[in-house]
């Protein structure tokens, strides 16, 4: 998969997870407005298990999950380590 279509499809994932495409405004912070609650967090890490992108939450920083942009970098960081993303 490409490195743009893996971050169209996290994108996809955390929109569908959290119900709002608001998640992807660069200036929302996901965690201060509720939008990445524990069930949208649940959801977003089983479609990214789906995609074969294991990310455990105790391997990184809750920070990381606060913005679109460090959510999707954070994906691709796990996703090049299992040679999904090219």
């Amino acid at each position: 998969m490409s490195e743009a279509q893996f971050e169209n499809e996290v994108r996809r994932l955390l929109t569908e997870a959290c119900g709002s495409d608001t998640v992807l405004r660069q200036d929302v912070d996901l965690m201060e407005t509720g939008l990445l609650d524990s069930l949208a967090f649940i959801t977003l890490l089983d479609g990214l298990e789906d995609m074969g992108v294991e990310i455990q939450p105790t391997q990184v920083e809750r920070e990381a999950f606060r913005t679109v942009n460090g959510i999707v970098e954070l994906c691709k960081t796990f996703a090049r380590e299992a040679g999904i993303v090219v």
